[in-house]
Parts: C-alpha cells; structure tokens; sequence
C-alpha cells in the first residue's frame, strides 16, 4: 500500500492509537516478546561454559524475522503486532533490522567460535571465552530493546567504523 506523504503522520497516530494498552510499543510500533527469540539463545550459552554438550543446540538455533516470530507465537496481540511492524516508521525498523541482522551474526559467530574452541583450550579460557560471546550479544539485545522501546541509536563516525572493523574482531580470535 503506498501512502500519500501528507497522510503518513495521521495514519501513523491511528496505528499508535490501535496499539494502546497493548504490549506494542506507541511509538515504535513494536513489541518486546520479540526479544524472547534471542533471549532463547542466549540461555542455551550461558549454560555451555559448565554443560559445553549445549553447543548442538545453539547450533540448532535459527534466526526468525518479526513476522515469522509472532505468526508461530501464541502472543495474544500477534496479528496487531505483525501489522503495527509493518507500518512502523521508517528510522524504527531500519535500526532494528540493522540490530537485529548483528544479533543473528554474533549468535553464529559465537557457535562457531566456541565450537573451535571446545576442548582444545583450558575450561577456564572456554569460559571466559563463551562469556564474553554473551556479553556481545546481550548488549546488542539492550540496543534492539531500545529500539523496540522508541530509542533509534545514534553513533559517531568513530562508532560506525569500529562497528564495522570486522577484521580487527576476527584478529581477537585468531
């Protein structure tokens, strides 16, 4: 549906007003149970450090995109939730989707690593290791969370390019 630019901000104040009294939020347009996807994940490497057999089941782990997550979920406002995303602003899902893609990133980065490094370094190195792999990802849940909450991230030209010196991250590892 394309929308004339001059309805845009009246159209999205009726979404904001549908969304009221719900677990969506006003001004995003979206909603926190999505979290509950990551949050899965993240469970499963905290107990890999003392259960490291955890590992085949993050590796089972699959990314699912807004929509997929609520259609399979037994959200009560899921229809609402699928239709306000939808409609959310722009700067919104941007930085969500942008957020969301690095999520997914770390989580197989993180499986992949900690694979490697199961039983060929010392546990407390694996340890070590996987807690800072949740870390990462866990701080990148904050900013999804802030997001979803109606806060878009702004980052400095300094941010941007540490975010994306994916080499200098991989040489941590080597």
């Amino acid at each position: 549906m394309v929308v004339a630019m001059e309805t845009q901000p009246r159209l999205t104040k009726t979404y904001r007003l549908l969304v009221r009294g719900t677990n969506i939020n006003e001004t995003s347009l979206l909603a926190t149970d999505y979290l509950n996807h990551f949050n899965e994940v993240v469970m499963l490497l905290e107990l890999v450090p003392d259960m490291p057999e955890m590992l085949e089941e993050v590796e089972e782990w699959k990314p699912a995109t807004y929509t997929e997550h609520f259609a399979a979920s037994g959200f009560s406002d899921k229809e609402l939730a699928i239709w306000a995303y939808e409609n959310a602003p722009s700067e919104y899902i941007q930085a969500f989707e942008d957020l969301v893609g690095t999520a997914n990133e770390q989580v197989f980065n993180a499986a992949d690593l900690l694979k490697k490094l199961n039983g060929t370094v010392p546990v407390e190195e694996f340890q070590a290791q996987t807690m800072a792999q949740v870390r990462e990802i866990k701080a990148t849940l904050e900013q999804i969370s802030g997001v979803i909450n109606g806060t878009v991230p702004r980052y400095d030209q300094a941010e941007i390019d540490d975010i994306m010196d994916q080499d200098a991250i991989d040489s941590l590892f080597d």
